[in-house]
């Protein structure tokens, strides 16, 4: 009688004790708003399926927990397997296990991090509602007799989801508000191609942008017409050679100024035969050139001069000239 008292008394020291557990384990969890939840319950295991929280905004992390409380005695917990469908929502990371035995019975709690950034989970009006199919527990019991394994199914509650813009129109107070945001959990942002090397190429594709800017600018450039030489000046046609006359003149005008006696006799008895051999001659001005010549003294410089310049203005033009010899008058 002892024995089974103290049986009894330690069994039920062990579901209290599973009963503490599964309080602490619950309120370990983040606070969030309070989960819907369906309860399945049979003579071997009891299961019971939350969704946390029940209420969310577009993109916010949803946690769906399957806790299974099982008798040792009848069901083995290694067996168990607990598969759910949570589409359109995508499953995080492979699913948190937790495990606590008590006794004969053992907790047994499986959490799916649930997320859905996608189009086909936005709300097409305020908001919108989304059922999941219902989880399946596998299990194989203790029994030798029963080798199959058994299932047994548990509904999953629904979860909300309300459009972030709506929230955001409305004004709605954090606090106030029936839901958690949850945005520390969102994943770390991904990218196609890194964004290093991404500024990599875009920094080159802009230098050799630049590089073939310039080259192209340098061929479209017109080319440098050089300065066209300056043409040459014409060359003045060679004076015409001085007459035999003229070059005495030029020797008696340097002579008068150098005032050599023997130079300007020489000078006017040269010009005196040129006047002589011309035809054009003055007979007058060729006799006062030679008895300037043979003067007795030095010939007067004024006197000199002023003959000078009678044969000048008695010298015949060029146009004279040329009609002379045109006629053959003068060789």
């Amino acid at each position: 009688m002892a024995r089974r008292l103290l049986s009894v008394v330690g069994v039920a020291a062990a579901v209290a004790l599973l009963l503490v557990a599964l309080f602490v384990v619950r309120s370990g969890e983040d606070e969030q708003p309070e989960a819907d939840a369906a309860v399945v319950e049979i003579a071997d295991i009891e299961a019971e399926a939350t969704l946390s929280p029940a209420v969310a905004l577009f993109g916010d992390t949803v946690l769906a927990h399957v806790d299974v409380l099982l008798d040792r005695t009848r069901v083995d917990p290694d067996s168990v397997r607990i598969g759910a469908e949570f589409a359109p929502f995508q499953v995080v990371g492979p699913a948190r296990r937790l495990r606590r035995d008590a006794g004969d019975s053992t907790y047994l709690r499986r959490t799916f991090v649930l997320r859905c950034l996608s189009g086909t989970c936005v709300p097409s009006g305020e908001s919108a509602r989304y059922e999941f199919p219902p989880a399946r527990i596998r299990f194989a019991e203790t029994d030798v007799q029963t080798a199959d394994a058994s299932a047994i199914t548990i509904p999953m509650p629904p979860v909300r989801v309300y459009s972030r813009f709506t929230a955001l129109g409305a004004g709605t107070d954090r606090n106030s508000a029936p839901w958690v945001v949850d945005l520390s959990s969102l994943p770390p942002a991904s990218y196609r191609i890194a964004p290093g090397l991404l500024v990599a190429l875009l920094l080159s594709i802009a230098a050799l942008s630049a590089i073939a800017g310039v080259l192209l600018g340098y061929l479209a450039w017109p080319p440098r017409v050089p300065d066209p030489e300056p043409e040459p000046e014409p060359e003045l046609p060679p004076a015409p050679p001085l007459s035999p006359l003229e070059q005495a003149l030029i020797l008696l005008e340097q002579s008068i100024r150098v005032d050599g006696a023997a130079d300007q006799r020489r000078a006017l008895e040269l010009v005196a035969e040129e006047l002589e051999l011309a035809d054009w001659g003055d007979r007058d001005l060729a006799r006062t050139a030679r008895a300037l010549a043979w003067s007795e003294g030095v010939p007067p410089a004024n006197e000199t001069t002023r003959l000078a310049a009678r044969v000048r203005t008695a010298l015949p033009r060029e146009e004279e000239i040329l009609e002379v010899n045109g006629n053959g008058n003068v060789g």
